[in-house]
């Protein structure tokens, strides 16, 4: 089947700035959201990593409609992450209080089959910069042979425990010890940096909307506040006042949604939240499915299904009919970058630590809550990891070329979307 990259790119991300669409419809910030798209369009011609970040709906369509080799799944259906890739995994403290290690980003969460995860997964470990194909094939390889270990392990244990320091190796583990040691103020400090830390920092990172957008974001965090409670979450905020919000840039493959950062005070203590817009999940649009009654909901009850032990504060919210999800930012959040791997010692024995725990944890996330379907059904679990790879060393290649194509064609790209 033949494919315009350009023009499905343009598809996807048009209706975020259409004036007639979204974000005019509801006097959204239309000129910061179409800054967020420029920044966008400048990483997906940046490399084919950052390309394969943003355009998880290209994958999607790539699989679900049989474009390219190897698209067939090998795995049964359940509830998966979606857009996975090796920078969608870090640190937080869980409902539970401890540090663990995890999945970190549920856009595009979904119903679709278990091995699109993990194809995703070792595609990204194939797209790694500054490495030898050498390397990156044996990182994908390790994702796969964990992922298909851990799962067959795991049989229907249940609860499946979180990966905290006792089964960290390398960076997790030093990142499990480090970050534990970070606290709210210094965090805040950062983002807030005047005295009294009650205005936000406007620059590259946040910029102040205008009067009348600021209500409906003060109408938003209320809701989230108010579901919070509804929910039970542990220390949650009470009585405390919006001092300031700011149209927030951040992450690549969500550049151009609505999406703001707001500082929370009561008394002294200060609090940083974070609201973005809950689009529908490009697995839904790739099978023609209607929108869901209220996707803030979908996300949040699949948080608190696939991570193992889940952000305590994270809820749906709203822009007027849009549905979005909040979630406060705590200060023991932290990642690996993939640029870590890029100068790492001769053997790459951390990138392939960091590997083999990413298909670990994978396999814990899918177990988690899809054990009925994985026992159930007749599959081949090793050939299913294999397949993987064998599909991410061909596709790599399709995301090259891809990434190559949007890089010379950028300009007309960002004409045909208002930009």
């Amino acid at each position: 089947m033949t494919r315009d990259a350009a023009e499905e790119i343009v598809a996807y991300n048009k209706p975020l700035t259409d004036a007639g669409h979204k974000v005019a419809a509801h006097e959204g910030p239309a000129e910061l959201t179409a800054q967020a798209l420029r920044h966008k369009l400048d990483a997906l011609a940046a490399t084919p990593f950052q390309f394969f970040r943003g355009t998880f709906h290209l994958m999607t369509w790539d699989l679900y409609k049989a474009r390219v080799q190897l698209a067939e799944p090998l795995a049964p259906e359940g509830l998966i992450v979606g857009d996975l890739h090796l920078e969608n995994f870090g640190i937080y403290r869980g409902m539970s209080g401890d540090l663990t290690f995890d999945v970190n980003d549920f856009d595009d969460v979904g119903y679709g089959p278990l091995d699109v995860d993990l194809k995703r997964l070792c595609t990204s470990a194939l797209l790694l910069p500054g490495l030898a194909h050498g390397v990156r094939h044996a990182a994908a390889k390790a994702i796969a042979a964990a992922w298909a270990d851990e799962l067959s392990k795991l049989g229907g244990r249940f609860p499946i425990p979180p990966w905290g320091a006792s089964k960290a190796e390398w960076r997790i583990k030093e990142l499990l010890s480090e970050r534990g040691h970070k606290d709210r103020p210094e965090m805040v400090a950062r983002c807030a940096p005047e005295k009294g830390h009650d205005r936000l920092e406007q620059g590259v990172k946040f910029v102040r909307p205008g009067k009348q957008w600021s209500e409906v974001v003060k109408r938003a965090v209320a809701e989230y506040l108010s579901n919070l409670a509804q929910l039970k979450a542990p220390d949650a905020p009470e009585g405390w006042n919006v001092l300031d919000l700011a149209y927030r840039f951040k992450g690549l493959g969500s550049l151009g949604r609505l999406r703001f950062a707001v500082l929370l005070g009561h008394g002294s203590e200060r609090r940083l939240i974070e609201l973005k817009e809950a689009r529908s999940s490009a697995m839904d649009d790739a099978r023609g499915r209607p929108p869901l009654r209220d996707r803030g909901r979908v996300q949040t009850a699949a948080i608190r299904r696939l991570q193992a032990d889940p952000w305590p504060r994270v809820a749906a919210t709203s822009f007027g009919s849009l549905a979005a999800l909040g979630r406060e930012n705590e200060p023991e959040e932290e990642k690996v970058g993939s640029d870590r791997f890029a100068a790492g010692d001769s053997k790459h024995e951390e990138l392939n630590a960091y590997a083999r725990q990413c298909g670990q944890v994978l396999a814990r996330l899918h177990a988690r809550e899809n054990a009925p379907a994985i026992l159930g059904t007749h599959w081949d679990i090793p050939r299913c990891a294999q397949t993987a790879v064998d599909f991410a060393e061909k596709y790599a290649a399709q995301v090259e070329a891809d990434q190559k194509m949007l890089a010379k064609a950028k300009d007309e790209v960002a004409r045909a979307l208002g930009l």
